[in-house]
């Protein structure tokens, strides 16, 4: 993986719009300003929250410490990526140890999902990690305090709690954390009353701690709430959802109509993990897994030949619970293939309002790794006493391969390692059966790391092989915006194949920081005032007027004079992401009129003074000017403004320093 870690290869698809949300941020971050819009996009915008995802959590902030250290952006944003997958591998280690109550076992847990398709996917879909990584954690804190409960323990609940409502969308979290709830108490009834018990004891006792924490909740939630009351008022929309599977009529009505959630055809029909993910990929043609997917999904092929062998393991509850919670999750990320997700879209309304269900898939992974490891640990706990039980446990085993064998015959494409890993494994038990298991386990761990590495290294070089083709040079280059008075005719966006995706292109001017053309394009979230007028607006007639920034009205009933350089009579004083200051010195009045887009939560000052907003020409920022010298400014002030970002970023780092103090003194 290393050329995609030194930036030979760059990150693409869903990892790109992540990139440039973060490159957005903390270039930002670092000229002194905390981004609340972007006027460089869709005729001005919000800095979309569903692209601002994790920019709070502590881990994040090594993109702006390493860019304060040198480093440039791309860089260090995939810095970030490696070490935040690095420490999800850490906390599946410590989870794996606790549930199985074996180092080595745990080690080859580890190893396994370093070796996964998350480990490559992370530069296409860093989502899935960002997902995942908080909800290991979460697992690993909560067994922690089942089995002790003190305040370090849970601390680190609720600090994961934060963390994962800072990750995209938290419902995917919420779905596997309903599944696993449900099916627990099924399996373990008394564990989980017990659970409740000691839970409520542990809350009386520390009330003052559980208060603390559901105030750092509520203020690692703050960013999401703020963006709530923002959307509640009606203020954006996001037509690009609407509008894949509508007429243009239907797609106008609905995002006008501020319909929440997404129907169940537009839910269905794109993004489940039966769409997503081909199982011919699972095990053929593993040579040409393209850079240009956000699904990959694979597993070290020796993790499948365990759940094979474990067949006639006799059954555990553990073993139980993670492969209802594995069907389970599935049922629901195909939608409507497998019947369970239409159930819950007609009656949890928590099912209305997110897509993607392959997204699940990384869920997966980790549930499916541990399961196998667990009949691991069972099979290799099989120690034949005699003779004639060592020739029934090898004659097992060579029929259970020679039975995998066969089913990998039915695939087109299996690589040659993926035969030479089996074959490998067959040796391996049957040696281990007829007397090896005498040798010291953490000799057997050592074959058992090879098993599972040799075929997913394979898998990766030739993943990095066909992502060569994606060689390009991220914008890194820290940037001082600087206002344009006239946007451009034309898109700048570099042929790159990561833009062969339309959307993708509003990201490369977040990147650099400058203009787009005049239009609205493919918006994920656009003032609603600016929607309408795209709506009804010829797009060349838009685009013509649109770019010019500054226009100038004697009257409302007069032609508009379109501003094309500074000038004596108008200049910038200062311009920054949220603010554009106007030094103006006219001789008449005037209507100045700002061609970026109008919300309530923008303000307008003259010489200090707050005045009225005029919404001109349908979606834009007027104000009346009066003659002589005077200073003019536009600032937008959402609800919660820059404190939102600010507190939500405080209130995450002093819970993972109170929780690394609690675990170190074991308080």
């Amino acid at each position: 993986m290393r050329d995609f870690v030194f930036g030979i290869i760059p990150v693409n698809m869903d990892t790109h719009t992540t990139y440039g949300a973060a490159k957005f941020y903390f270039n930002n971050i670092l000229n002194g300003v905390v981004p609340l819009w972007d006027p460089f996009v869709s005729l001005g915008r919000n800095f979309y929250l569903m692209d601002i995802c994790n920019l709070f959590v502590p881990v994040t902030q090594v993109i702006g410490f390493l860019k304060l250290a040198g480093v440039n952006y791309a860089n260090a944003f995939v810095a970030y990526l490696v070490v935040y997958f690095f420490i999800g591998c850490a906390g599946f280690y410590f989870l794996a140890k606790e549930i199985l109550k074996n180092r080595s076992m745990a080690y080859l847990a580890y190893v396994a999902l370093m070796f996964s398709s998350l480990g490559a996917s992370m530069f296409t879909q860093t989502k899935l990690v960002e997902l995942v990584v908080p909800a290991i954690w979460f697992f690993f804190f909560l067994i922690r305090f089942a089995r002790q409960k003190n305040r370090g323990h849970f601390l680190g609940i609720a600090f994961t709690g934060m963390v994962l409502i800072n990750s995209y969308l938290p419902f995917y979290f919420l779905t596997v954390g309903m599944v696993f709830t449900i099916v627990f108490v099924i399996l373990y009834p008394s564990h989980a009353r017990d659970f409740c018990i000691n839970f409520y004891r542990f809350l009386s006792k520390h009330w003052l701690l559980a208060l603390m924490c559901i105030v750092g909740l509520i203020l690692a939630a703050a960013p999401l709430l703020a963006y709530k009351i923002i959307d509640a008022r009606g203020e954006f929309v996001s037509p690009g959802r609407h509008c894949q599977y509508s007429s243009a009529q239907e797609c106008y009505d609905r995002t006008m109509g501020r319909q929440g959630g997404m129907s169940y055809v537009e839910i269905t029909r794109s993004g489940t993990l039966g769409e997503r993910v081909d199982m011919q990929y699972l095990f053929g043609h593993l040579d040409k897994i393209t850079y240009g997917s956000d699904s990959l999904f694979f597993l070290p092929v020796w993790v499948f030949v365990l759940l094979a062998l474990s067949l006639f393991l006799p059954l555990q509850r553990l073993t139980v619970l993670l492969s209802v919670m594995t069907v389970l999750t599935g049922l629901i990320a195909c939608g409507h293939a497998a019947g369970l997700f239409g159930f819950l879209y007609r009656h949890v309304l928590l099912f209305t309002y997110f897509r993607n269900f392959f997204f699940f898939g990384a869920f997966f992974i980790p549930i499916l790794i541990l399961l196998a490891v667990v009949q691991l640990q069972a099979l290799i706990g099989v120690k034949p006493a005699d003779g004639r039980s060592k020739k029934w446990a090898v004659g097992g085993i060579i029929a259970l391969h020679v039975g995998f064998f066969w089913f990998l015959m039915h695939f087109q494409g299996v690589p040659a390692v993926s035969w030479i890993t089996l074959g490998l494994s067959a040796v391996v038990f049957v040696f281990y059966y007829a007397g090896g298991f005498r040798f010291p386990l953490r000799l057997w761990t050592g074959a058992f790391t090879v098993l599972l590495v040799i075929q997913p290294a394979w898998i990766m070089r030739a993943y990095a092989l066909n992502a060569i083709e994606f060689k390009y040079v991220l914008p890194s280059a820290h940037v001082t915006p600087v206002f344009g008075w006239v946007r451009p005719d034309k898109p700048k966006v570099d042929s790159n194949r990561i833009y062969q995706f339309g959307h993708y292109e509003g990201f490369w001017y977040d990147m650099n920081m400058t203009d787009a053309p005049a239009n609205v394009g493919f918006s994920e979230s656009v003032p609603r005032f600016t929607f309408d007028l795209s709506e009804h607006t010829p797009a060349d007639v838009l685009s013509q007027y649109a770019r010019y920034k500054i226009v100038l009205y004697d009257d409302l009933n007069s032609a508009g004079e379109a501003v094309s350089e500074s000038s004596p009579q108008l200049d910038v004083i200062h311009f920054d992401v949220n603010t554009l200051r106007l030094k103006t010195d006219f001789s008449r009045p005037k209507i100045l009129v700002y061609n970026d887009s109008y919300t309530a939560s923008w303000k307008a000052y003259l010489d200090g003074m707050p005045v009225e907003l005029l919404r001109a020409n349908g979606a834009f920022k007027g104000v009346r000017v009066p003659e002589g010298p005077h200073t003019v400014e536009f600032t937008y002030r959402p609800p919660g403004g820059a404190w939102v970002y600010i507190t939500a970023t405080i209130a995450l780092f002093t819970f993972m320093i109170g929780t690394m103090f609690m675990l170190y003194w074991g308080l």
